[in-house]
């Protein structure tokens, strides 16, 4: 089971939607899905209304932080788990460096039943709350989805050296570095558009060759609890679809789990 984490220091900047949008591609192509919901906020597990179908009583993620815990995923439909946020994660602290470690080791008991894990996170860094270290230290691999704007170079450059000494301070040296992925872009704003080519200079291709534009579409797919290529109408969601398809297939390729 490869493990994916989606990381922003930001909210609002799509990491829900990206991880929704990753489950259904990799569905589609046949991938047995674990969606882990670290987010207290708990978008990721408002995409998936509850079905009630588990051995037993469902896992929160919260559990996950537990020592030797046997965690049973809820069924979401063929090839399609989750494992949802509980109130219990805003009270975890960081300070037991040994409980950060945890989910990853609790998740890779699960390894057998799962081709990907994709894991989301809160929109904080550092070890407090630990949700998004956690999720880094369990990861094979991490992509940020980021929001375009005037401010967003200092933000992006904080994001990706603390990605850095994650890999470099010993926190998980084997974690792979997607990239930066433009989310929710405006792409009818010149000054947008404007603003992310200057950041694509600044950081070369650290930033992934996709725009993810700010859509209706988007959000309507988000509602209806489908994938923003299912059901296309018109040429703004086929604009989205395409965006969208392309995306997630390269992120999938890039780690491996398509053929």
């Amino acid at each position: 089971m490869k493990k994916l984490v989606v990381v922003n220091q930001k909210g609002g900047v799509g990491k829900s939607t990206v991880c929704a949008n990753l489950a259904y591609a990799g569905v589609d192509a046949n991938l047995r899905i674990l969606l882990v919901d670290l987010d207290p906020q708990g978008s990721l597990s408002a995409s998936f209304p509850a079905t009630g179908q588990h051995e037993g009583e469902a896992s929160t993620s919260s559990m996950l932080f537990a020592p030797d815990a046997v965690i049973t995923p809820e069924i979401l439909g063929p090839g399609l788990a989750i494992i949802r946020k509980d109130a219990n994660l805003s009270r975890l602290s960081g300070d037991n460096q040994e409980g950060i470690k945890r989910p990853g080791r609790n998740l890779r008991a699960l390894a057998d039943g799962y081709d990907l894990c994709i894991i989301d996170t809160p929109g904080v860094l550092g070890e407090n709350p630990p949700m998004t270290i956690a999720g880094l230290i369990a990861a094979d691999a991490v992509v940020c989805p980021f929001s375009v704007g005037l401010y967003e170079a200092e933000p992006l450059a904080n994001l990706w050296n603390w990605l850095r000494a994650v890999t470099q301070n010993g926190f998980n040296p084997r974690l792979k570095v997607l990239g930066l992925l433009p989310s929710k872009v405006n792409t009818a704003s010149g000054e947008e558009m404007d603003a992310l080519n200057n950041l694509r200079e600044q950081f070369g291709n650290h930033i992934l060759p996709f725009t993810l534009g700010d859509r209706a579409a988007v959000k309507q797919s988000i509602a209806r609890h489908k994938p923003v290529w299912r059901g296309v109408r018109g040429s703004g969601h086929k604009r989205a679809a395409e965006e969208w398809k392309a995306a997630t297939q390269h992120i999938l390729s890039s780690l491996g789990v398509l053929k």
